[in-house]
Formats: C-alpha cells, structure tokens, sequence
C-alpha cells in the first residue's frame, strides 16, 4: 500500500487516478477481511505520513477517507485509535454516486460491440438498406483500426486514448450521417461504435 501510494503522489492527471483507484481498491479489500495490529499500523502509516493527502481516483474517492473507512472496519480497539482529524476529513469528504464498473473479459466486450455493429452495417449495405459508398468504407477501416489499437494498447496510454478519440469521433459522424440527405448513413456502426468507446472508456486495466 505504501508504495503504491508513494507511486500515486508522483504521477499526475489520468496515471495518478488510475493508480488511486488501484490503491483504493486494495484499501477496501483489507479492509473487508478484517486484521489486527499488522494491518492497524499499515493504515496508521498511511495516514500520518499525509501519504494520501490529495490522492483522489478516478470515482471522486478520496484515499485518505477509504484508509479511514478501512481502518474503522477493522473494529475494536482499532476503530478508537483513529485520529479526529481523520474522522473529520472522512465526514466531509464527497459521497460519490453510482460508479459505473467495468465489465469483465478486458477489451472483449468492446471488442465484440464494435464488430457486431459492423457486421451489421454490412449485412444492411448487402440487402439494400443503406447503398454502400466510399464513405462508409472510410468509416469501417477507422472504426476496425481503433477497435484494434484499443485491443493492443495499454490502457491509460497516449496510443489508447488517441484511438479512444478516433473512435468515437468516427462513430459519431457515421450516426450524423442519417441528417444528410443522399448520404450513405452508417448509422449501424456508429451507434456501436460509440457503444464500444463507452465500454473502452470504463476499462482500468
């Protein structure tokens, strides 16, 4: 915990709330399966270093309260040693909503989302639905190389986040070209396109 703490205060912007999710998550798992003194000191560490101080993940959390909340959990008498500041902090730190949890299975299910909506878009130029033309071809080539590099690339990492934007700027035009007249609309893969950047956006490693 400590060092994952230490990494946290020397990364910045997107690393260092992925890495303060990451930290909060080990907090909460200690936390739940109980302890004794070992683990008591381990937050007691923590929190009067100011080793948490400012770290906040990507949720709105705030590790110095989870430490506080972990701490507490651990029962008598190690919920007593908590220092009022501490309590202080942990009372007024923001509640944040309803987190929105990856899904399992890494870049699968987007992965699927984005070729399922291609694949669609295919079977609808096929039977007529939508007349094929270069710019939907464009579209699927964009969209095939984005879901690719999502697959490959860390997550976090400035190719990710690069072929995050292509993607759901890809997607979106292809769904705003159902308000063009005369324009082959490739409203199929555009909707699953951004379907899959949403579900890439959640991922956390």
């Amino acid at each position: 915990m400590y060092l994952l703490a230490q990494q946290a205060r020397r990364a910045e912007g997107d690393e260092q709330k992925r890495l303060a999710w990451n930290l909060n998550q080990l907090l909460e798992e200690l936390g739940s399966k109980g302890g004794g003194r070992t683990e008591a000191d381990a937050f007691h560490r923590l929190l009067e270093g100011g080793n948490l101080d400012g770290l906040v993940d990507a949720d709105g959390r705030s590790c110095r309260a989870t430490a506080v909340e972990s701490l507490l959990a651990l029962g008598f008498p190690y919920a007593l040693e908590v220092r009022p500041e501490d309590l202080e902090h942990l009372k007024n730190a923001p509640v944040p909503g309803a987190r929105l949890i990856p899904p399992p299975g890494g870049p699968f299910p987007a992965l699927a989302v984005g070729l399922g909506a291609l694949a669609l878009q295919v079977v609808l130029g096929l039977t007529g639905v939508v007349v094929p033309g270069g710019l939907l071809i464009l579209q699927g080539l964009l969209t095939l190389l984005s879901l690719t590099l999502l697959t490959v690339a860390s997550v976090g990492s400035p190719l990710y986040r690069g072929a995050l934007a292509l993607l759901t700027v890809v997607s979106g035009v292809g769904l705003g070209m159902v308000l063009v007249p005369e324009v082959p609309a490739g409203w199929a893969a555009g909707l699953g396109g951004l379907v899959a950047a949403f579900l890439a956006a959640l991922r956390k490693s």
